[in-house]
């Protein structure tokens, strides 16, 4: 879809991806009592008779109502020499119905007032819309039309084909920095499906069939293998109403799908990759550990761990910031990363920015002191509390945007993670975080046999 952005896990230089802005967001105004139950707003949770699950928010400041739809199957679902077919069928399913032409759902959603578009990531894949809540009908129609009767067109097909591969030669051939992740991550898991580029290896792209889609669309594409997610100023008995009409009569796939990534060998650490291009302007360093997820080893770890990645790199008063950044004058810009919704092994990432001259020997050096220094001595209470109030104060910056609000929802449940209780207890969790705690995570995630270290340097 042209006017897409890139799939998560291609933008690597932002302090949290989507564990923050779309999972978290909102928790902490969530969280705040507007009368109702504890979330502060009303929501019903239920499965059809042919498995679809159907997640309802009740959420009034605007007539305006978000429909998402999450698939339970990405990238890392795909085999070796496949690779790309989630995010190649993500593209075809703009390409028309039997009754919508191609490239039609998002003329008539743009009619109508609305936005669209859609994701492809290694767990999910999802689509979603934002309308006027009068056109939840509309919304609904639409997206239960290309689950059962999607077209794939041998012509459409061709044209979607090169339009991926243009993106692929866009974001990351062409890119030096795109070139660079993409190689590390691959590093990085090794064998592991995360490995995978989402959009796919282009020689595989350029060999993919429509037989390949069909069966991916066969296989994945059903009630019993979705979410349904509706926030927004809606009426409960009509939008179910609305939603046994369109979905109720789609047959189920019936089978179980298995996504055990659990089973994959553990990443080992101990290693580096020095990628030298000529066309990097600048050199950086990435230093990235193996960590818990939600739904992958200790989940308990989670939230201490989201905490630290704020005491190092959070802000302008974070750790790393003020050591390595201001007094060290090592590094021009520092920035951490973590995402603990992932249904597998998640990364604990530190990206930094020499300035000109700067050995980036060094600056690796100091990064690994001060996440030592984690190790040994104690957080002060000024400084832990700072990381906290900081943390949870992001969560109120999008209050009013029910996208997140969906967004958040959908990637904790199509991962199997309770949402009501992680939103619930959020706040809770952080504020029970102490000093020992993440001394504790630290010594047990991040030290320097763990490590896997990414050098780009022109």
């Amino acid at each position: 879809m042209k006017k897409k952005t890139c799939p998560v896990g291609w933008t690597r230089r932002s302090r949290r991806i989507e564990f923050g802005p779309a999972i978290l967001a909102l928790i902490l105004v969530l969280t705040a009592t507007r009368g109702g139950d504890a979330l502060g707003w009303e929501s019903e949770d239920l499965s059809l008779e042919n498995g679809l699950r159907v997640i309802l928010v009740k959420e009034s400041k605007a007539p305006v109502v978000v429909t998402q739809v999450w698939y339970r199957v990405g990238a890392a679902d795909e085999v070796d020499g496949k690779t790309g077919l989630a995010h190649m069928l993500e593209h075809m399913m703009f390409q028309g119905t039997r009754d919508i032409p191609p490239g039609e759902y998002s003329r008539i959603i743009a009619r109508h007032g609305g936005e669209d578009n859609a994701s492809t990531a290694w767990d999910y894949t999802n689509y979603w819309s934002r309308l006027s809540s009068d056109q939840l009908d509309l919304a609904l129609r639409l997206e239960a039309d290309r689950m059962r009767h999607l077209v794939l067109d041998p012509r459409r097909f061709e044209s979607e084909n090169q339009v991926v591969r243009e993106e692929r030669r866009t974001r990351t051939d062409s890119n030096p920095q795109g070139r660079y992740y993409e190689k590390f991550r691959h590093f990085f898991f090794q064998n592991h499906p995360y490995g995978r580029p989402v959009i796919g290896w282009m020689n595989e792209i350029e060999h993919h069939t429509l037989k390949d889609l069909e069966a991916w669309y066969r296989g994945h594409y059903s009630p019993d293998n979705a979410i349904l997610v509706i926030v927004g100023d809606v009426d409960f008995a009509q939008a179910k109403a609305q939603v046994r009409t369109h979905f109720g009569s789609i047959e189920p796939a019936g089978r179980t799908v298995t996504r055990d990534l659990a089973a994959w060998p553990p990443i080992t650490g101990g290693r580096r990759m020095v990628h030298k291009d000529p066309h990097v302007m600048a050199p950086l360093v990435q230093i990235s550990w193996p960590a818990a997820s939600l739904t992958h080893g200790n989940s308990r770890d989670v939230h201490a761990l989201d905490l630290l990645a704020a005491i190092l790199g959070g802000s302008g008063s974070s750790r790393l910031y003020r050591r390595v950044v201001v007094e060290q004058q090592k590094a021009i810009s520092i920035q951490t990363q973590y995402n603990g919704s992932s249904l597998g092994v998640e990364t604990f990432d530190i990206y930094a920015d020499p300035p000109d001259g700067q050995a980036v020997a060094a600056l690796e050096q100091s990064l690994l002191a001060e996440v030592d220094a984690l190790m040994t001595t104690l957080l002060t209470d000024e400084e832990l509390q700072r990381a906290k109030n900081g943390l949870l104060a992001e969560r109120i910056y999008a209050r009013d945007a029910i996208d997140h609000l969906a967004s958040m929802i959908g990637r904790l449940s199509v991962n199997g993670v309770d949402w009501r209780q992680e939103v619930e207890g959020y706040p809770r969790k952080i504020q029970e975080v102490t000093a020992e705690r993440i001394r504790e995570v630290a010594s047990r995630y991040l030290t320097r046999d763990k490590a896997v270290i990414g050098i780009l340097t022109p």
